[in-house]
């Protein structure tokens, strides 16, 4: 992102922040698991999988991120709201 920007890193980080609220990597971290939060209400996948297919290559890295954002671990989250998006009418 800082090379498409064409600005010095700290001055990259700096307006990206001031624009988003989150810092680089905690913007790309929340995209991450929002995404990995909507794999585990709808399918069945396995969390090492959806780790990976969320862009954490060591799926031990990405559990205590998600816990971190989300307050539960994936296995928690998944059993509280696996389903509720077919009980509330939703689609994808």
């Amino acid at each position: 992102m800082v090379r498409h920007s064409q600005l010095s890193e700290r001055s990259f980080k700096r307006r990206f922040k001031a624009a988003t609220g989150y810092t680089p990597l905690d913007y790309v971290q929340t995209l991450r698991i929002e995404e990995a939060k909507q794999m585990l209400e709808v399918t069945s996948e396995g969390i090492d999988a959806i780790a990976h297919r969320t862009g954490y290559e060591d799926p031990t890295s990405f559990r205590p991120v998600f816990k971190r954002h989300r307050g539960v671990t994936p296995g928690t989250y998944r059993q509280r709201f696996r389903g509720i998006r077919s009980r509330s009418g939703e689609t994808d």
